[in-house]
């Protein structure tokens, strides 16, 4: 299967990628950069990639681009993703995010490839904000109330690729990934500076790792599980449907730091950051899954003791070769 990639030489990109060309799949792919980082493998990085603004690429360039790559999926993942930050750039995070998936979709109507490809579009779970016990775990029949910019610009963009294939036909498919990680995510997400921050102690760089509210339970996911359910929606998914992707499980911060520091070479002191602790936080949020696994088969495989001690590995690394 030839796919075409948004987003690419991202965390997420470069994870599924990987999985593309593992999985017999031709890859290229598009990012604002128009380069990998060099931590990807090298099979990954010799992909052909362009560098690409989707917010304000003209519409004939990037469907004269789609006409030469032939893609039989395309992978939207180009995004402003971290939701503290869309409150700083709240209208470039509407321009990429929803602008971005418009040109994405326009482009793919007036390239004219036939059949048409399946355009798998990457939203996300923080879209139904926070939602009453009663609908914890999260189906995909939760109301939709996001509480940033983020969110809220995802849901328009999962309502966009609904409206475009009921009113023009277009091959598309939406899914909603709940909280993810791995090695390489950047420590701007929660377990990735846990990991980070326990081997900075390992190495003498820090006392303590600093802390927010360690009680919140969020369900995660491995990035490997993730960017596997997004080749099987390409696959088998259904034009048009909405799909929750996440674990099922609940996982406590305070689990995850004590898994790291299990793992951790020296004993691990923790010191609460009041700059880390937000003033409002959903205490507990896990997804429903289901209609994902029965349309595609999918199940996550990698447990999280896996996805950690992957993640503290992957942060030693870093730190070593600094």
């Amino acid at each position: 299967m030839r796919a075409f990639v948004t987003g690419i030489s991202g965390f997420v990109g470069g994870h599924l990628a990987e999985h593309l060309l593992a999985s017999g799949d031709e890859a290229s792919g598009a990012s604002a950069s128009g380069r990998f980082p060099d931590d990807l493998p090298e099979a990954v990085r010799r992909l052909p990639i362009q560098p690409m603004d989707l917010a304000t690429i003209e519409q004939a360039a990037l469907a004269d681009l789609l006409r030469r790559e032939r893609p039989e999926a395309i992978y939207h993942l180009a995004a402003q993703s971290n939701p503290r930050a869309s409150f700083d750039d709240p209208r470039g995070t509407w321009a990429l995010n929803l602008g971005g998936t418009l040109n994405l979709l326009t482009a793919v109507k007036a390239a004219g490839l036939s059949p048409s490809p399946r355009v798998v579009i990457v939203g996300s779970g923080v879209c139904y904000g926070a939602p009453a016990p009663e609908f914890i775990p999260v189906s995909e029949s939760c109301p939709l109330r996001p509480n940033n910019p983020y969110s809220a610009s995802k849901a328009a963009a999962d309502l966009l690729g609904v409206q475009t294939h009921l009113s023009d036909g277009l091959n598309v498919v939406m899914v909603r990934p709940f909280n993810h990680a791995g090695p390489r995510q950047s420590p701007r997400y929660v377990l990735a500076t846990l990991a980070r921050q326990v081997a900075e102690v390992e190495a003498g760089r820090k006392d303590a790792v600093e802390v927010g509210d360690l009680n919140v339970v969020r369900d995660y996911t491995d990035v490997r599980d993730v960017v596997r359910a997004y080749r099987l929606l390409a696959l088998r998914g259904k034009a048009g449907e909405i799909y929750n992707l996440g674990s099922g499980r609940g996982l406590k911060l305070t689990d995850a730091l004590n898994l790291l520091r299990a793992s951790a070479t020296c004993p691990i002191t923790v010191r609460i950051d009041p700059a880390r602790v937000r003033p409002v936080d959903l205490p507990y949020l896990v997804a429903d899954a289901s209609k994902l696994k029965s349309a595609v088969g999918w199940e996550p495989e990698v447990p999280i003791e896996q996805t950690l001690a992957d993640m503290l590995a992957d942060a030693r690394r870093r730190i070593a070769a600094d």
